[in-house]
């Protein structure tokens, strides 16, 4: 048993934390008195006992259990994360880079073209780019040329049919010097 002070007797209680063990604990506490005032009433002295009882607590080995359990959902979780992240990875690195895009349609491009000679590196020769812009600008003039075959006026229907006046005279831009009054 605890020792005395002032009247007052400190019990070695044994409680169970358990939800369902209230029936075990109010033994427990009955035990415990039956044998305090067997004790207290040999010594003839006053004995308070105060009694605590925890409610809706769980005891260490179900806190343990539960963490464990909670430790294997977590470890189920990031395993899931990292297949993700490698099924993702093995993805990308199977999709070509945008360099192997670009060299995809290069060699398209350069087999397209008649006589393009590319170096090793990739590298087209300054007169070769030259000689195919040339290319390009002829071929555009010469589409353009081969549409308007007829005159075409350089103004609009409506400008067309406007009627002057039989004395109207331009304005004579071309004899102003740009000194003085015009």
């Amino acid at each position: 048993m605890g020792a005395s002070r002032d009247g007052v007797i400190a019990l070695p209680l044994k409680f169970s934390l358990k939800l369902g063990a209230k029936q075990e604990t109010q033994v427990a506490v009955k035990k415990l008195l039956d044998d305090n005032m067997i004790h207290s009433s040999s010594t003839s002295s006053k004995a308070e006992i105060a009694i605590a009882m925890m409610v809706q607590t769980t005891s260490l080995e179900e806190q343990i259990a539960s963490l464990t359990a909670a430790d294997g959902n977590l470890l189920k979780h990031v395993q899931a994360r990292d297949d993700q992240l490698n099924k993702l990875h093995d993805k990308f690195q199977s999709t070509p880079t945008l360099n192997e895009f670009e060299e995809q349609d290069f060699s398209v491009e350069c087999n397209t073209s008649k006589g393009m000679h590319v170096s090793t590196n990739g590298f087209i020769s300054i007169e070769h780019v030259k000689n195919t812009v040339n290319e390009a600008i002829a071929k555009t003039y010469e589409t353009r040329g081969q549409a308007f075959k007829s005159y075409v006026k350089p103004y609009t229907k409506r400008i067309e049919q406007l009627r002057m006046p039989n004395n109207y005279q331009p304005p004579k831009f071309q004899q102003f010097n740009g000194h003085g009054d015009p």
